[in-house]
């Protein structure tokens, strides 16, 4: 009963390099992002451009999330190189049916992601002790491969 403009094209003063879309599997399904773009800027690295259907309900909507294909091989090498010609292997967008409990779409577990600045934090923390394990073993007069523990 009601229409919503979806198509009001995205404007940005910042040019492109480059863009793509993520896999289905890999889009926010319970915000009803049907599509999400990452454009490659010149200066400001990657922008995603999320593209959301409007929806009151907060339920999976079946209507614009038919399966889609998984990470799954749909045939082997082998298969394939014999003339094969299997369509891909389909699995539910539905986080009640696939992804649920803290597993990925295709069963394995979710990887964390860490900042580039908590990355840095964790390497000079561990460049610290290293320095300190070191200043003990020179200390205890203990010989070890300096030349390597550098790099």
């Amino acid at each position: 009963p009601y229409f919503h403009k979806l198509g009001d094209g995205f404007r940005s003063t910042t040019a492109l390099k480059g863009a793509c879309l993520t896999p289905k599997r890999g889009l926010n399904i319970m915000n009803c992002e049907t599509a999400r773009v990452l454009k490659v800027t010149n200066n400001s690295g990657i922008q995603p451009l999320s593209f959301i259907v409007p929806r009151k309900s907060d339920a999976f909507q079946t209507d614009i999330f038919p399966d889609s294909a998984s990470s799954e091989p749909a045939h082997t090498a082998e298969e394939w190189w014999k003339g094969s010609s299997k369509g891909p292997v389909l699995q539910s967008l539905d986080p009640k049916k696939n992804g649920a409990n803290g597993a990925t779409m295709n069963g394995g577990p979710r990887k964390t992601l860490m900042s580039v600045s908590s990355l840095n934090a964790s390497l000079k923390k561990a460049e610290a002790r290293i320095r300190y394990l070191e200043g003990k073993l020179d200390a205890a007069k203990i010989s070890y491969d300096k030349e390597h523990m550098s790099d």
